[in-house]
């Protein structure tokens, strides 16, 4: 049998001629930040950029490239520009862009018709989600994201109420919305709808039913084999034809609901995948601490399940915001039909270079919008 190691204790040490002080610490350290390498930022810069002879190589090609071109877009876009101006004869030329069309033409470019007397009810729709996107932006990593999926869930029903009206407020048909304010409300309308449907559909397809599985199964994969301008397109011309006479919807829901369908088909996919990720044996773990399927679902399954595939959710209302601009081919008013449709009018007929600002400036909205969702999307990566 090995002989057991004695304790060591103070009066031990202090029979050994060392002092304790050396050996245990009477007080707790002091918590104290993690060591950080500083690396200067040119340093940095330099790693990225001219990590080795072939990328700076093919720096130098891209600069020689894409200076000049960067160079005519400024002329164009700033120093010939066109800034003041009511009508095309403020834009004579295509030397430069015609920005007078956009300052002129901003009314009808965010709120489309909306009667002038009420155009505080759209501005205080993008006021709120203003508010919203930016307490979505600051959030703590650590935060919780139900509160986010709900406000995503609820702004679009608080947005059709105020903007409908009704009852106090005097109606407002869809028809006379447009431009900005209707992209925003079909964008939230369709993640809204799209969200719910697309994770029922999922768990449908899990389903120990067979005719639900196979239902589910083939309106997925039905769906994901159209394009989305074949749907807008049937639900815009064949759908009436199917709908009891004297009931025909706004044109406008019509697309929301094919927007819905075929958006639910893309996000069924993303949770069926997000569902797989949770292994079976935490499904078998609840069963034995006795959940049943309902509460295993809510408790366990969905949590994770959700919270994995946030920033694929993320990247489909990317692809709805940018879909959106197919509402402009049926008629509906849009942003990208509002340019142009102003393109159209009367007092701005003329140089093709007045519809291409419109256009540069419709690309740079979308492209900030889209960023900026892109970088939330990369956010939450970096938190998981």
């Amino acid at each position: 049998m090995e002989p057991t190691a004695a304790p060591t204790t103070d009066a031990a040490l202090t029979r050994t001629g060392l002092p304790v002080d050396r050996f245990a610490r009477s007080s707790l350290v002091d918590a104290r930040p993690a060591p950080v390498v500083t690396v200067p930022a040119v340093t940095r810069w330099r790693r990225a950029w001219f990590s080795s002879p072939q990328m700076t190589l093919l720096l130098l090609l891209l600069a020689v490239l894409f200076i000049p071109l960067a160079w005519r877009f400024i002329e164009w876009a700033v120093l010939n520009a066109h800034w003041l101006g009511s009508s095309s004869q403020a834009c004579p030329d295509n030397q430069g862009a015609c920005w007078a069309f956009v300052i002129a033409r901003w009314k009808p470019w965010l709120v489309g018709d909306y009667p002038s007397g009420q155009l505080w009810r759209p501005w205080a729709c993008f006021a709120a989600f203003a508010v919203f996107w930016t307490w979505v932006m600051r959030r703590p990593h650590s935060a919780d994201l139900r509160g986010v999926l709900f406000g995503f869930l609820l702004l679009p029903a608080a947005f059709f109420l105020l903007l409908l009206g009704g009852g106090p407020l005097p109606f407002v048909p869809p028809t006379r919305w447009g431009g900005l304010l209707l992209t925003l409300v079909a964008t939230l309308a369709t993640f809204a709808t799209a969200l719910p449907l697309g994770l029922a559909l999922a768990l449908g397809r899990r389903s120990s039913l067979p005719v639900v599985r196979w239902l589910c199964t083939a309106f997925v994969e039905g769906m994901r084999s159209v394009p989305l301008l074949v749907v807008l397109f049937i639900a815009a011309t064949l759908l009436p034809m199917f709908l009891p006479t004297g009931w025909k919807p706004d044109l406008f829901l019509r697309a929301l609901a094919a927007f819905t369908l075929f958006n639910a088909a893309m996000a069924a996919e993303v949770f069926r995948g997000g569902l797989q990720l949770v292994g079976r044996g935490q499904i078998e773990a609840a069963t034995t601490i006795g959940l049943g399927r309902a509460a295993t679902l809510a408790l366990v399954v969905l949590p994770q399940a959700v919270r994995a595939v946030v920033p694929a959710l993320v990247n489909i209302m990317i692809a709805v915001i940018k879909e959106t601009t197919l509402l402009s081919v049926i008629g509906v008013n849009d942003f990208l039909g509002a340019v142009e449709n102003g393109a159209k009018s009367p007092d701005w007929t003329g140089d093709s270079n007045i519809l291409t600002s419109g256009h540069v400036f419709l690309a740079l909205a979308y492209f900030l919008v889209c960023y900026g969702l892109s970088h939330y999307s990369r956010r939450l990566e970096g938190k998981g």
